[in-house]
């Protein structure tokens, strides 16, 4: 991808100024968060059990002109934890923008031969430092106007794994649902929540597990890219500043240097939004297909391989309507032929087209823009909502089938957002109140808000998240029955 020069404005991927409070900061993935908080622009607070381990770790931060301070502690304490927050309030001034709970070790044993000191101490240090800690952030969070929390947890919160680990997943499944909760309760705080849940990354805590070979060829064997992650390369720092960034839903692609084309069915539309882009310095360039048409698209993907030498980095499958909402067995057949051509079909099509542009270049990613609709049920359409559920499948089978080429497909899930699409929803009243009223952020989204995580996952930050459903929804696919209390 090229860069774009001169009237591009400067970049909004910048956290300076901004308070961050990182637990557990001196070794492996901490550490790795520390530093990139601070290299944009973060000041930082960490804390660790080891003073020498601390003090090295400071020395070297201070060395690259990084702003970060730390304190001893031991997070599985309730009074050191105390103790921590009352020195990052007195720091900060009582406020407080980031919150990264990554505290977290494990004792490996069968589960019959786990002690009730054991049980103590993994519940106290992996879920109980993040649960007291986020009670305790919540004023400061409260009062920097703008609060995110990160638990860093794993996928053994998600899936059952094969090693001897069952109190440290069960410490990882009660941070994630912890995160659906505080994101709903707190959202009116304007305080976010989200979970991170990495595989195995080498760190000091997995090291045991990937010093046995056939250990790690097990892994390998399970993990479509074939290696785990590295804490300086993988996605995992760099989505917590992420999913601690507001501003940076501001950022699109051409803003980000991408070297774009798009299309659209109307040509008119097309040319005023390629005046605009031009006068932005963005290159962009754009034809006229209707994606709902076979020969359409492969005219597209044909010029697309001209443009760019028979090269392609990213494909993003944006296409979608939902011309029509009424009950199942009203739906013609047309309906049916319709809405799979347009949002799905399109997506499978284009998808088989890229691949070779995308593995010609080294590094291709899809994006396929799906919807909430396709995780659970809405009064949307069911039709809509069986093609979202595809593309959402669609995106796990590709990342495991396309992965050796060095291809990573992820799906993203907006809610309501303000686009024309959704216009007719929203212009109704009573709907859109609906619609806040099983939102946690008690609104719609924005499409920047949708268009910074395509362009996240789309970045080199991002090489080690491949095949999810991210959802963009303002909390909606977690809240259960969390209604609004006046």
């Amino acid at each position: 991808m090229a860069q774009t020069n001169g009237c591009r404005g400067q970049s909004r991927w910048t956290l300076e100024g901004k308070t961050a409070l990182v637990t557990g900061g001196t070794k492996g993935l901490g550490h790795a968060v520390v530093e990139e908080l601070a290299e944009l622009g973060a000041i930082v607070h960490t804390c660790a059990r080891n003073e020498a381990d601390l003090d090295e770790c400071l020395r070297e931060w201070k060395m690259k002109g990084f702003k970060v301070t730390g304190s001893i502690c031991d997070a599985s304490s309730r009074r050191e934890r105390e103790m921590l927050m009352d020195k990052v309030s007195a720091l900060f001034n009582g406020k407080l923008n980031i919150l990264i709970n990554n505290v977290g070790t494990s004792i490996r044993k069968p589960t019959v031969e786990y002690t009730a000191e054991d049980f103590s101490v993994l519940m106290a240090t992996n879920f109980e430092s993040a649960y007291h800690l986020s009670q305790l952030a919540h004023p400061l969070l409260k009062a920097s106007g703008a609060g995110n929390i990160i638990l860093m947890s794993s996928i053994a919160g998600l899936v059952s794994l094969n090693t001897g680990n069952s109190i440290y997943a069960a410490t990882k499944g009660a941070m994630n649902q912890l995160a659906k909760n505080l994101a709903c309760e707190w959202a009116r705080d304007n305080i976010r929540t989200n979970s991170v849940a990495p595989w195995f990354i080498r760190t000091p805590l997995v090291e045991p597990y990937l010093s046995d070979e056939k250990f790690l060829e097990e892994i390998k064997c399970r993990t479509p890219m074939e290696r785990t992650g590295e804490p300086d390369e993988q996605p995992v720092r760099h989505l917590d500043d992420f999913l601690a960034h507001k501003s940076l839903s501001m950022l699109l692609f051409g803003e980000l240097g991408a070297i774009v084309h798009t299309c659209a069915r109307n040509e008119a539309e097309l040319n005023e939004c390629l005046r605009e882009w031009k006068t932005k310095c963005f290159k962009v360039t754009g034809s006229v297909c209707d994606a709902s048409s076979r020969a359409e698209r492969e005219k597209l993907m044909k010029q697309v391989s001209s443009l760019f030498n028979g090269k392609l980095n990213i494909l993003i499958n944006n296409v979608g309507t939902n011309y029509t909402t009424k009950p199942t067995v009203e739906y013609m057949a047309e309906d049916l032929s319709f809405l799979m051509s347009t949002n799905f079909e399109s997506a499978y099509h284009l998808s088989q087209l890229a691949h070779p542009l995308l593995k010609a270049s080294g590094a291709g990613n899809i994006i396929l823009v799906s919807s909430v609709c396709g995780v659970l049920s809405t009064n949307l359409g069911t039709i809509y909502a069986a093609t979202k559920g595809a593309m959402n499948q669609l995106a796990k089978n590709l990342a495991c089938e396309w992965a050796r080429d060095n291809i990573r497909i992820n799906s993203v899930a907006p809610w309501f957002i303000t686009t024309p699409l959704t216009e007719p929803y929203l212009s109704d009243e009573k709907f859109l109140e609906e619609v806040k009223c099983r939102t946690p952020m008690e609104r719609p989204g924005e499409p920047k808000e949708v268009s910074s995580l395509v362009a996240f996952l789309c970045m080199p930050a991002a090489s080690y998240i491949t095949g999810q459903t991210i959802c963009v929804d303002g909390g909606f696919t977690v809240n259960g029955f969390f209604f609004r209390r006046t």
